[in-house]
């Protein structure tokens, strides 16, 4: 297929037009991120590299992809552009598992698709409050994903000609407007045209904005929205805080060998310019959507991500010697890689009535959020403890004997959980006031509630086991590894894998995969330090201690935090 058009990234035009407002999923944003949104729901990407996206879009803009589908539909139906990932779905319907992308008209005429469709058409007549499951999902995502190629085909156009503050923006395309849209169409049409054709964007483009504007303004809020918006997508803020907080855990880690104080030095630098662009992109995210960041997983682990660092350096300011401002950066670093991996529909779009009171939004979202980043700062610092204590120990360095203060790590890693214990609570607590206030009941076993109070559980029976003893260093440790999964299936497979309960506004699907080769590689990397724990005691010289020593301290005295090791 021949491109038309087939312009640089860095044309002015692109932008010009991406700019300009546009009124979808109940909210007023630039062109761009509607482009970005389309190019995410068809292919499954908002950008494209070479072989990792359709044939003909690598380099290329999403605003060239808009234009493609509303000024060349006819040939863009023809083209392999629906992105399809999940072999064993395309197994079960009938497409070929190793193809990538498919053409529109593939997916219409796919029989086992339809099958699929039908059967949840079906269940959804005998119970209206019944959720697809995940194929079901894919289904309809497959058929949205035509459906808005073929609107945007059909010349009925977008919600682009603004008429006052908090109201509907009116619709225009190339074959229909509204009344009062009509010089806007007709510069649409000269823009589609040029497009077509080939020729020059430049002209065509300025003529369309100068149509809009004069056919009706942007409330003053709005546009600056919308301004912001554009240089949030163009900035990419957690592009710019992954590389801030990757390069800091670099370059700690070689700290560790050489240069130390050098290396720590720009260590912090790099963090702090992490930390920088962290608070920029929620920032801008709160201006420009005008709520909490917290209404969605994505969202929600950026929001992660920034408690686990914000723990890290109050943790870090009080003991220098500890390990908190690692374990945070880490947390925040990890939090920013997954929230761009998670399979969402929308990032950004306007949030469910359920979600619009913005006093239980903050209560409760950002109190049990923000135990999520807590608890992942104690889980980091267990993996540092089982990796630097454990698996590269030297022979010789570990005691088959029991002590009585606890390594510093330990300590650290106690307190954590004791803090993020105290915010699940809470905060579980405070969701179950609002359910009361949106639902009329406290308490109801709803998936995401049940799971909620097993995670309690869980880490209360962590804690307790430690304050008895039961629970050495080792143990400790590993529990702060393996308790954290309670905490992934309550905030990420109860939403995307179960997909049940009242809480459907959360639901998404798949990446079960991906929690599956999470936890297995966590039971083998405990497994493994156990081996070589044992290893090591096996080794290690025979110290005889004096009881008295080893059974010293107060009835109830929690190891290790008391009288020696620095939490």
């Amino acid at each position: 297929m021949r491109t038309p058009a087939l312009a640089s990234p860095s044309e002015p035009w692109i932008d010009r037009l991406g700019a300009v407002a546009v009124q979808d999923g109940g909210r007023v944003m630039p062109l761009d991120t509607y482009a970005r949104h389309l190019a995410s729901e068809v292919t499954g990407r908002s950008k494209w590299r070479a072989r990792a996206g359709p044939a003909g879009y690598s380099g290329r803009q999403p605003v060239q992809l808009l234009c493609d589908a509303m000024f060349r539909s006819k040939d863009l139906m023809s083209q392999p552009l629906i992105g399809l990932e999940n072999r064993p779905f395309k197994q079960r319907v009938g497409l070929n598992p190793e193809q990538r992308f498919f053409t529109a008209m593939e997916i219409m005429s796919c029989r086992g698709l339809h099958e699929v469709l039908d059967s949840f058409g079906a269940a959804q007549q005998a119970n209206q409050s019944v959720q697809p499951n995940r194929e079901q999902r894919m289904a309809l995502d497959l058929q949205g994903a035509v459906g808005r190629l073929s609107m945007l085909g059909s010349g009925e156009g977008l919600a682009l000609v603004p008429t006052g503050a908090g109201k509907a923006f009116l619709r225009v395309g190339t074959a229909t407007g509204e009344p009062g849209t009509e010089s806007v169409r007709a510069a649409m049409q000269a823009m589609a045209q040029a497009y077509a054709s080939g020729a020059s964007m430049e002209a065509p483009v300025d003529a369309f904005i100068a149509a809009v504007t004069a056919a009706g303004t942007i409330d003053a809020k709005s546009a600056r929205q919308v301004s912001l918006e554009m240089f949030y997508n163009r900035h990419s803020p957690w592009k710019m805080t992954a590389y801030g907080y990757g390069l800091a855990l670099v370059l700690f880690g070689l700290s560790r060998l050489m240069l130390r104080r050098p290396l720590l030095i720009a260590s912090f630098i790099a963090g702090a310019f992490g930390v920088a662009e962290h608070l920029l992109g929620l920032s801008l995210r709160i201006v420009i959507l005008d709520r909490a960041p917290v209404s969605n997983t994505y969202e929600s682990l950026l929001w992660m991500g920034l408690v686990g660092v914000g723990l890290g350096l109050v943790a870090q300011a009080i003991n220098r010697r500890a390990w908190y401002l690692f374990g945070g950066v880490a947390v925040a670093f990890l939090s920013v890689l997954f929230s761009n991996l998670v399979p969402l529909e929308t990032r950004s779009g306007a949030l469910p009535a359920v979600l619009r009171s913005n006093y239980w939004l903050i209560l409760h979202v950002l109190t049990v959020v923000a135990s999520y980043g807590v608890l992942a700062v104690a889980s980091l610092l267990g993996h540092v403890y089982l990796f630097k204590e454990v698996l590269i120990a030297k022979k010789g360095a570990v005691s088959d004997q029991p002590v009585r203060l606890s390594h510093p790590l330990i300590a650290q890693t106690y307190r954590s959980i004791q803090l993020g214990v105290l915010l699940l609570t809470a905060g579980t607590i405070l969701g179950g006031i609002w359910a009361a206030d949106s639902w009329g009941r406290f308490w109801g076993w709803d998936p995401k509630e049940t799971w909620a109070l097993i995670s309690i559980v869980v880490y209360f029976a962590v804690l307790h086991a430690r304050y008895v003893r039961w629970l050495q260093d080792f143990g400790m440790a590993a529990s702060a590894v393996l308790g954290f999964a309670a905490i992934v299936w309550t905030f990420y497979g109860v939403n995307y894998l179960m997909a049940a309960g009242l809480h459907s506004y959360g639901f998404g699907s798949g990446g079960g995969s991906w929690v599956a080769i999470w936890a297995i590689g966590e039971i083998i990397f405990v497994v493994a330090c156990k081996i070589r724990q044992r290893s090591l005691l096996a080794s290690a010289p025979v110290a005889v201690k004096p009881a008295a020593t080893i059974n010293s301290g107060p009835a109830g005295t929690v190891p290790g935090l008391r009288g020696g090791a620095k939490a």
